[in-house]
């Protein structure tokens, strides 16, 4: 097998590198991050998404999939057809023979499964897994792929972590109430129902908190509107949310400094919201910002004229957003995949 996936050039939006990547950190590496954070009183959740998102492990291990055909390595981001295959056991102790060696890297609590973005398009084709879901009794593909997503939040669990996946894993009712479940996008009422029957969430809806969206999108006026609840839930449920996350994915962002004007000043706004300090009237708020920017001068704030933006703004925003980062062609082969 291959030890490491190498993607032969990259694409970003508009911008094509024309050279080689396989970047990988070292052991050693990932603990000298894990110890310089906790340092600074920062813990580190490693995120081993499964079974989407895996086209770099089927690269390297065809046979995790439903075809046993080589997988290309992906130049750009996406959601792909290439999942992992559910019904074999190989795939299962793959999979936790990675997460112990990330667990001797990462002492966190928490570990990040993942289980968004998976197509169900090979399980469909693949014989072992229609056998699979016939033998377990399941008859929709989120519950096939909560099937599997409970296993290794047992085995998590058995090694006294707590297993973290994306909301579309509440999709199948039959997901262990063990895992947290983080809510990002789509329909949120299988989330609250995770919620309103004790399970517990972070939330990080992307509209609000993905802050590698820029102030067009998502300026700090949005932000700061944010409701620290999901519709339709019950006091129990509201209580069974444990957190807050302002995403940064930096794909797309080349430098630190960018990197903290797209965070600072939304990250307070997330903040206030998050402990439910966000009644006071925007303008005040502006001011306590101001405040905070004279103090924290170690960073780079966005500009002020870009914090506030009016509502129309965002239909912009997100044009521009598709506009940069996403080809014709691209959004074609998204669409009719």
């Amino acid at each position: 097998n291959k030890i490491a996936a190498v993607r032969p050039y990259s694409d970003f939006g508009k911008t094509h590198i024309e050279k080689p990547y396989g970047r990988v950190y070292t052991k050693s590496e990932m603990k000298e991050i894990v110890d310089y954070c906790a340092e600074k009183g920062i813990e580190v959740i490693p995120e081993f998404d499964m079974p989407g998102h895996t086209s770099a492990l089927l690269s390297a291990i065809p046979s995790l999939s439903c075809t046993g055909k080589d997988v290309k390595i992906k130049t750009h981001q996406g959601i792909f057809k290439d999942v992992l295959c559910l019904a074999k056991e190989e795939t299962f102790e793959t999979v936790t023979a990675i997460i112990d060696e990330f667990l001797e890297i990462f002492p966190s609590e928490y570990f990040h499964i993942g289980g968004d973005e998976a197509p169900a398009a090979h399980w469909k084709e693949c014989p072992e897994c229609q056998k699979k879901m016939k033998a377990l009794g399941v008859e929709t593909y989120a519950e096939y792929q909560n099937f599997f997503m409970n296993r290794i939040i047992g085995y998590l669990e058995s090694k006294n972590r707590h297993a973290i996946v994306w909301n579309e894993a509440a999709k199948g009712e039959n997901l262990d109430k063990r895992a947290v479940i983080q809510y990002w996008k789509e329909n949120p009422a299988p989330s609250v129902k995770f919620l309103n029957n004790g399970g517990k969430a972070i939330l990080s809806p992307f509209s609000y908190c993905y802050f590698d969206y820029d102030y067009h999108t998502t300026p700090l006026n949005r932000v700061y509107s944010l409701d620290a609840n999901l519709k339709g839930l019950t006091e129990e449920g509201k209580k069974n949310i444990i957190g807050f996350e302002a995403t940064v994915w930096t794909e797309y962002i080349s430098d630190t400094k960018r990197f903290e004007e797209f965070v600072f000043p939304r990250i307070i706004a997330v903040s206030k919201a998050a402990h439910g300090e966000n009644n006071k009237p925007y303008k005040e708020f502006l001011d306590d910002v101001r405040t905070l920017r004279n103090k924290l001068t170690d960073y780079a704030f966005c500009d002020e004229k870009m914090w506030t933006k009016p509502r129309i703004s965002t239909v912009y925003g997100w044009l521009k957003f598709v506009k940069d980062r996403y080809s014709a062609n691209y959004i074609k082969e998204q669409l009719f995949k």
